[in-house]
């Protein structure tokens, strides 16, 4: 079993994450604005927050298993995320919804088929070389898992996720989520016997609460209905706003439907783990060589993933201007999604990865 340490200790080698990896994979520009330059967008994507405050939720849900005030603990804490949802639109829509989510899921999942191992364990492992064995003298790999449990056949990981809708595409693609499956592999090395993931999704309906008519709209419809009519009247009334408790109710319905929560069991094979390794030490042995000659190689097919531009899309545009660079970004340590564990460098500028 290969040496796995705590996520805090110090040591004299990189720490990397998937999403590092993956950033450096996709673009290394980007990876270098983020990863190297520690630049990070001052304003996130809202449906990113949302997605935290969800996956937060949860998270508190299950490390109070047990608790009398599990489920008001969690409101409070999403009451808190939205704090200003009394004048900010967007922040009320959002808190009803995760309200409701909530709600339902507390609902659906009053008592689990499963044991709760772990809750967002944090783990560091090594990154070896596949053809020898031998440890990466530069790099680690640190991850953080949302939960491991235990079922009557062995452990899963419990991964959460939100989304719009589950169809065969959204399906097909958990297969394709290599962070994962990487975790996996390492938190075997850990000890944990993991056999697959429990996909853990959480719909987000669409309803929207109804503003109703302003008087206008109201006087206007009016008149138009009295028009079609023979007589000259309408007996129509105005359409006043959904109140709270109403929307409230609405959501409440939605989500007490079976199609507003999906879990997908996935097994691994033993033949991707070790394929995942492969790739893992390629990208690091890119990442060197990039690191080497000063070569960060910009991937302009990136620049629109996910059906939006990429955060440092402004940035680069810009030819890399300090001014866009200060006014856009602020300056953040990477792997925050680790709880501040720092990225430590090689002491000696020696690539000592090339020669293993």
């Amino acid at each position: 079993m290969s040496q796995v340490i705590a996520p805090t200790e110090i040591t004299d080698k990189t720490l990397l994450t998937y999403s590092a990896l993956n950033t450096y994979r996709n673009c290394p520009r980007k990876y270098k604005n983020r990863y190297v330059d520690n630049l990070r967008p001052r304003e996130r994507a809202e449906a990113l927050s949302f997605g935290s405050v969800i996956h937060t939720a949860i998270e508190l849900w299950y490390r109070s298993v047990g608790a009398e005030s599990r489920l008001s603990d969690v409101n409070a804490y999403i009451d808190d995320a939205f704090e200003n949802r009394i004048v900010d639109a967007s922040q009320m829509a959002s808190w009803h919804l995760a309200r409701a989510i909530i709600a339902g899921y507390a609902s659906r999942y009053s008592v689990e088929e499963f044991e709760v191992v772990e809750v967002e364990k944090e783990f560091v492992g090594e990154i070896r070389n596949p053809d020898t064995g031998r440890q990466s003298q530069t790099f680690r790999i640190a991850g953080k898992v949302d939960a491991i449990v235990r079922c009557h056949d062995g452990m899963y990981l419990l991964e959460h996720k939100t989304a719009a809708t589950v169809d065969a595409n959204y399906l097909d693609k958990l297969w394709t989520d290599t962070q994962i499956a990487l975790y996996c592999h390492y938190l075997r090395e850990l000890g944990y016997p993991i056999v697959g993931v429990i996909y853990n999704v959480l719909l987000k309906a669409r309803l929207k609460q109804s503003a109703g008519e302003t008087q206008v709209e109201y006087e206007a419809r009016h008149a138009e209905l009295a028009a079609k009519n023979k007589s000259g009247k309408s007996t129509a009334k105005r359409q006043m706003p959904e109140t709270d408790i109403e929307f409230q109710s609405r959501l409440n319905e939605w989500y007490s439907r079976p199609e507003a929560f999906h879990r997908e069991f996935i097994y691994l094979s033993e033949d991707r783990l070790a394929m995942l390794q492969e790739e893992v030490w390629e990208i690091t042995q890119q990442y060197l060589d990039a690191r080497r000659r000063g070569k960060w190689l910009l991937n302009t097919s990136n620049c629109f993933s996910y059906q939006r531009p990429c955060e440092y899309l402004a940035y680069c545009q810009s030819g890399f201007n300090p001014n866009v660079a200060d006014n856009l970004y602020q300056i953040a340590m990477p792997h925050e999604e680790l709880g501040g564990t720092p990225e430590v460098s090689v002491s000696s500028d020696r690539d000592a990865d090339s020669w293993l």
